[in-house]
């Protein structure tokens, strides 16, 4: 392509490792770079990996890329498949928390941030984060950028981030909302013109190289309960469920089945075979009185749920204070509550055998619900069902958020005018396919 040296990996590598300057920081050890492979992909399709510490850092190594005809990518959970060879960025260097700005209530970070990096620095000051229910990754911002849906999914959206800066394909640096406007301090999303920030969510990292976030904070709530109550089966906890988020009751309300709430907890004090999770929050009074009104929701469904003992409620607490990751082999959808069981029947009857963790949450109050199947410890073959599955939940309509691999071809194929488009901004931004190519992901 023009403006392409011909490819020259020893060379490249050679200037790679001489502005990564630190030896920890640049790599070609084969174990290493296996590491980011899908399994079974061609070994020859990385050169290197690298390591910036900072966007200066990431201009160069782009430089270089481009120079020398090498393709850039950033990992991904389920391992990368280079079509081309190329050098793999890893932010682990990046790791610095900026800013808890406790005022304005956001947190500033550098995309190599963990959950468990900054969990701790939020307690000290007071605040807390909208935590993912389903991460396939420990970072913070990447989390927040592709959509990972939120354990308070129920109360808040799964946009958790309100502006972002990035590098370009070219090198040129982009700062999403009003962080574009020189002197700019309030993050706001939308700065009045044209904002094309919704293009790099969801796009694992093809539109430009996120080198910081700023997520949203919350205030530690006067009065917090977790609160647990079993039921028989899954039409009744989402009856419950439902009718809570509706009514506004709990800032966290989950479904879990007991093998999911095993996992989720590490034991089994006492789980029903269906367990609705509620953390409730606010003053004293309103804590109390949501505790006294979901009782009455259940009298009005007509349910029964057994209240779980105190060992429980401590549990629960103790997890939804943290992340919650989801296995290799898992998929999750969003759909409305009136065809959770047609769906959730059909994706049983494909993974018959198998033995699944399964969690639902109510979103924007119950409007919609979030449907998560963990299958741990899943077999090869058990993989393969999953993967002929999904096609098939996509068109019986469930809505998957964040396709990618083969689930997202099938998705576009059906949406030509979409893909076109997605392809278009490709051309336009990157047009020397730079970045992650190869990758068919949703914007």
């Amino acid at each position: 392509m023009p403006g392409r040296s011909a490819t020259d990996p020893k060379v490249a590598c050679a200037r790679l490792r001489e502005v990564m300057v630190d030896p920890r920081r640049f790599t070609t050890d084969e174990e290493v770079l296996s590491g980011y492979l899908e399994p079974g992909a061609r070994g020859d399709g990385l050169v290197a990996a690298v390591y910036p510490r900072s966007a200066e850092d990431i201009h160069q190594v782009l430089d270089i890329a481009r120079t020398y005809g090498l393709a850039v990518y950033t990992p991904i959970p389920w391992g990368l498949k280079p079509p081309r060879p190329g050098v793999v960025l890893d932010y682990e260097y990046m790791a610095d928390v900026k800013a808890v700005d406790t005022r304005n209530l956001f947190l500033e970070v550098e995309p190599g941030v963990t959950w468990e990096q900054v969990l701790p620095a939020l307690a000290a000051e007071g605040v807390k984060i909208a935590l993912p229910a389903a991460a396939h990754s420990p970072y913070v911002l990447e989390s927040a950028m592709e959509r990972d849906v939120v354990l308070p999914a129920c109360r808040f959206s799964n946009k958790q981030f309100a502006t972002f800066h990035a590098v370009l394909a070219d090198g040129r640096e982009y700062r999403s909302g009003s962080d574009a406007l020189p002197n700019s301090v309030a993050h706001w999303r939308e700065d009045g013109g044209p904002n094309i920030s919704r293009v790099f969510t969801g796009s694992r990292n093809s539109f430009g190289l996120p080198t910081r976030g700023f997520i949203y904070l919350y205030p530690e709530p006067e009065e917090r309960k977790v609160v647990c109550r079993g039921l028989a089966n899954r039409r009744q906890a989402c009856r419950l469920a439902q009718r809570a988020a509706r009514s506004e009751i709990g800032t966290e309300v989950v479904i879990l089945n007991r093998l999911k709430a095993r996992e989720t907890l590490g034991e089994d004090p006492g789980l029903a075979t269906w367990n609705v999770v509620l953390g409730l929050e606010g003053s004293a009074r309103l804590v109390a009185h949501q505790e006294k009104r979901l009782g009455g929701l259940a009298s009005e469904l007509k349910l029964t749920p057994k209240a779980g003992g105190k060992k429980l409620a401590e549990a629960f607490s103790e997890s939804l204070g943290r992340p919650w990751y989801a296995p290799p082999v898992s998929f999750g959808f969003y759909t409305d509550f009136d065809r959770v069981e047609t769906l959730c029947e059909k994706a049983e009857a494909a993974l018959a055998g198998a033995r699944t963790a399964q969690m639902l949450i109510p979103v924007k109050r119950g409007a919609s619900v979030y449907v998560q199947y963990d299958i741990p410890g899943a077999s090869a073959e058990v993989a393969k069902k999953v993967k002929r599955l999904l096609p098939r939940l996509a068109d019986a309509g469930a809505f998957f958020n964040n396709p990618t691999l083969s689930l997202a071809s099938h998705i576009f194929a059906k949406q030509p005018a979409y893909l076109e488009l997605v392809k278009d901004l490709k051309r336009f931004m990157d047009p020397e396919d730079l970045l992650n190519c190869g990758q068919v992901v949703e914007v």
